[in-house]
């Protein structure tokens, strides 16, 4: 019998396809921020901050268990597809908000983009390895966080300049709708472009069960049956927490008042985030092609290592040196060091028939822990009054301890 031969090219339409959806979903999130700051104030701003960033986590939460039963149950590629094709719904719904004026019924469109993206993410990374096999899987995953980042900073500032244009000659909610019905136009193209990737099969042939809705302590379970998995899943879970942790924190230290005196509002956070992606991206690629294409946990000690040491510099660093944009990228390095062999660990030894519920097990862990590093951000620095410097202080106690 014939083996089905494994190319990384086969990757390439998915690759393209889930750049474009992250990209559309941070132009969307930046142009809903922009446009609630126009239409009210920097308190409604900062309502709809709160919101969104919560919809993320939450909904990875409330649907990790039914996306990976359907990751497995049904072609990977199906699923995908689809989930790429539901971005255009809720993008639709997003307009259709815009339209009729209703910043409520927008932000449910977003509500859409972010269950569309917890259902996408299984299928996402589950099929990597039916396309490349275990030989390119470090490349492919490495290439997958890399271009991730490039469509989360990219849709970030695109999604700000284009508004803060389009809104020069016209009202924010025509300049939202603009900008809405262009990113729909992008999404059905991401649907369009990765139709030629190559159909797989499914791997698992458990029926629907409506207890899978909240088997969420079951999904967990998929995890606990094996160490090693257990492991990898903990500490990518720990590398996006503490990323959400650290983008807190910039948030917060950029708006201290002599750094806004300096470089304005928002400029602060804006570079030191950029920096860190382009650390992230940079990690990536080097994680992806350190092993010759295959899974490499050899430069995971380095990664753990790298986050501490990073922070201790960040602590003692000015915000306006040069040492302190250094460490930004030195720690997005790092955590990409970390994380991606992780990663790919963690889908190269899942197994064929539960690929999409391990996933989806792990992305509910990383979201989880998410949460709860939200609730300690706001612990330290709204009851505890703790600066910026004193928050990272107490972060590097874990990292030392991981390390």
């Amino acid at each position: 019998m014939n083996k089905t031969v494994k190319r990384f090219r086969d990757a390439v339409w998915l690759l393209i396809a889930q750049t474009i959806g992250a990209f559309n979903d941070n132009v969307v999130k930046s142009m809903l921020l922009l446009m609630a700051l126009a239409l009210f104030d920097k308190d409604v701003m900062g309502r709809v901050n709160s919101q969104l960033a919560l919809m993320i986590p939450a909904t990875f939460v409330l649907f990790g268990p039914l996306a990976g039963w359907l990751s497995d149950r049904y072609s990977k590629r199906s699923v995908v597809s689809l989930a790429l094709l539901a971005q255009v719904v809720g993008l639709l719904v997003i307009g259709i908000g815009i339209g009729t004026k209703s910043l409520n019924l927008a932000i449910l469109g977003f509500f859409l983009l972010a269950t569309q993206s917890a259902m996408l993410s299984p299928g996402k990374k589950g099929i990597l390895k039916e396309l490349v096999g275990s030989e390119k899987l470090g490349m492919a995953v490495g290439w997958m966080e890399m271009l991730t980042m490039v469509g989360i900073l990219g849709g970030i500032y695109v999604g700000a300049e284009i508004f803060v244009a389009l809104s020069e000659e016209r009202t924010a909610w025509d300049a939202g709708q603009l900008v809405v019905f262009a990113v729909a136009g992008l999404a059905f193209f991401s649907w369009l472009i990765f139709k030629p990737t190559p159909r797989t099969e499914p791997k698992s042939a458990k029926p629907f069960e409506i207890p899978i809705l909240w088997s969420h302590f079951g999904a967990l379970r998929e995890l606990r049956s094996s160490r090693p998995l257990l492991l990898a899943a903990l500490g990518d879970a720990w590398f996006w927490a503490f990323g959400g942790f650290f983008f807190l924190v910039l948030v917060e230290w950029a708006t201290v008042p002599e750094i806004v005196r300096q470089v304005g509002d928002d400029a602060g956070f804006r570079f030191w985030f950029g920096l860190l992606g382009v650390g992230i991206m940079l990690g990536s690629m080097i994680s992806a092609y350190v092993g010759r294409g295959r899974v490499e946990l050899g430069i995971v000690p380095l990664g753990a290592l790298a986050m501490p040491m990073t922070l201790i510099c960040l602590t003692l660093s000015d915000p306006m040196s040069t040492s302190f944009n250094v460490c930004c990228v030195l720690l997005g390095i790092g955590g990409a060091f970390f994380f991606v062999p992780l990663n790919a660990f963690l889908q190269d030894q899942a197994g064929d028939e539960r690929r999409g519920r391990v996933v989806a097990a792990s992305n509910l862990l990383t979201n989880l822990l998410s949460i709860v590093f939200i609730g300690i951000h706001y612990f330290l620095s709204g009851k505890l009054n703790l600066n910026p410097i004193e928050e990272l202080w107490v972060m590097t106690v874990p990292a030392v301890l991981i390390a």
